[in-house]
């Protein structure tokens, strides 16, 4: 690839853009330019996908005063690598915070900071970084990072900000390569800097050079141990650690820290009225563990890659969902079971901790869905029979529009819809019907009758004709 300049002989007023950030996720963030003197192999935002490389002053200059006009208490300085164009770097932290913006964060490989540098940033203002050290072993940050000799002057970029009394947080991004090393990088840190209270543990996404490269893409199940170690050894230290956005599904690990998870924090942050959970723009993806998942609602799931590349290794359900009509459901920790004669009118989302909430009911009408999601409900248990599912023309309405509505939501927005049928009809009837609730936007159907070797095969028929993450089950939860 041919070099790019770092400011852009073409007087451009736009700021850069490029695939992948074409919505709003980066409000809040002013990218200084999209250069980097590294070239981190998993990079999500790369300069190669950016026209222009660097915005005008005049650009810069507008987006930085509609941030200071908006009131936001936090400003997120960042690139490329934003410490390439010191002047402007210096200038824009001290504009904002002389605009009244109180806290101002650089995100930065540290390459290129020494004492006098990071004496400068802090008398601009800026009151945190955000520093991307790979790894506490030199051959594997240098070899993410692109750039023989990052480890050593990153080292020292990290000492100088702390030095000047900026508080650092950590992004190691966690790779295949260094997906064993997580805990060992907890305790790297802890000895040699002692003064860095945070690290922010998020893994490779597969965006930008990922992409093209997905088998960079860390093991889940690899991963899962190494973070409840890693917790470990930084709770005896004193060192928090955080989930970011593009971090790691819920059950990798973090199950019983979700109040450092961001997706979990965002889920309960919404307004009580929007749709559950964050937007994660379709980039990730439930799998069947998932669906069996009394968390999902906290949780985007796992991206899409991982599901394709790594067909969900590691991935399963910390905290089981039990379907309504089983008696353990009501005392299953992380859901809530209301059983109603016919849609409920009472709000069931004042304990926020509870993850999942159920409504049983016989039918649906017109309208339940958009009803009991306003309600609090994340989901849905259909009690029925065969012959009251397939003679009940609105229920089988509902339930496509229940479908449609989800096909739009990401995957822990959804309101999710479980059968059970107290009684069957002919077989080939049956199969068909229950085809079509499933097609629908029925995800588990429990056919709630003794197991006989004619049911069992019936099963095993239908299975096949089913997605493969549905749950079809006959007898019980087994």
């Amino acid at each position: 690839m041919s070099s790019l300049p770092i400011v852009s002989s073409e007087a451009s007023t736009d700021a850069p853009s490029a695939r992948g950030e074409d919505h709003d996720r980066t409000k809040g963030l002013l990218r200084l330019t999209m250069a980097c003197n590294e070239r981190c192999l998993f990079c999500n935002v790369p300069v190669e996908d950016f026209r222009p490389v660097t915005p005008s002053l005049a650009a810069l200059d507008e987006q930085l005063q509609d941030f200071i006009a908006s009131g936001a208490q936090t400003l997120t300085i960042s690139g490329g690598e934003p410490t390439l164009l010191r002047e402007r770097l210096v200038a824009a932290v001290r504009k904002a915070r002389e605009g009244g913006v109180p806290f101002v964060e650089l995100q930065t490989n540290a390459v290129l900071i020494d004492d006098d540098y990071a004496a400068e940033l802090a008398s601009a203002g800026v009151t945190s970084a955000f520093v991307s050290f790979l790894s506490h072993v030199p051959a594997l940050h240098d070899e993410l990072a692109g750039l023989p000799g990052a480890y050593d002057d990153c080292l020292r970029g990290m000492d100088a900000l702390v030095a000047n009394g900026i508080t650092v947080t950590l992004n190691p991004v966690t790779a295949y390569a260094t997906q064993g090393l997580v805990a060992d990088y907890v305790s790297f840190v802890a000895e040699r800097l002692p003064a860095i209270r945070s690290i922010s543990l998020s893994a490779v996404q597969p965006h930008g050079r990922a992409r093209q490269d997905v088998q960079l893409l860390p093991d889940y199940g690899v991963l899962r141990e190494q973070v409840i170690e890693a917790q470990a050894r930084a709770a005896k230290h004193d060192i928090r650690l955080l989930n970011p956005y593009c971090g790691l599904p819920l059950c990798v690990g973090w199950d019983a820290a979700a109040d450092r998870s961001v997706e979990a924090i965002e889920a309960l942050a919404v307004d009580e009225q929007a749709p559950f959970g964050v937007d994660n723009h379709h980039d990730k993806r439930h799998g069947r563990p998932c669906r069996g998942c009394a968390l999902r609602t906290r949780c985007g799931g796992a991206w899409n890659a991982y599901w394709d590349v790594r067909r969900g290794r590691g991935l399963h359900a910390p905290l089981e969902r039990i379907e309504p009509w089983f008696p353990e459901a009501k005392a299953a920790p992380g859901q809530l079971v209301v059983a109603a004669q016919y849609t409920p009118d009472a709000r069931v989302d004042g304990d926020a901790s509870i993850p999942t909430r159920w409504c049983m009911v016989t039918t649906l009408r017109a309208g339940d869905g958009a009803r009991l999601r306003a309600l609090g409900y994340t989901d849905v248990g259909i009690l029925t029979t065969l012959t009251s599912l397939r003679d009940d023309i609105s229920l089988q309405q509902e339930l496509s529009a229940i479908g449609e509505d989800n096909a739009a939501r990401d995957p822990q927005r959804r309101l999710r819809v479980a059968l059970g049928l107290r009684a069957l009809g002919p077989l080939r009837e049956t199969a068909e019907t229950i085809i079509g609730a499933v097609v629908a936007c029925v995800d588990t159907v429990d056919i709630l009758l003794a197991r006989t070797p004619t049911l069992s095969r019936f099963v095993a028929g239908l299975r096949a004709e089913l997605p493969p993450d549905t749950v079809l089950r006959v007898g019980g939860r087994s």
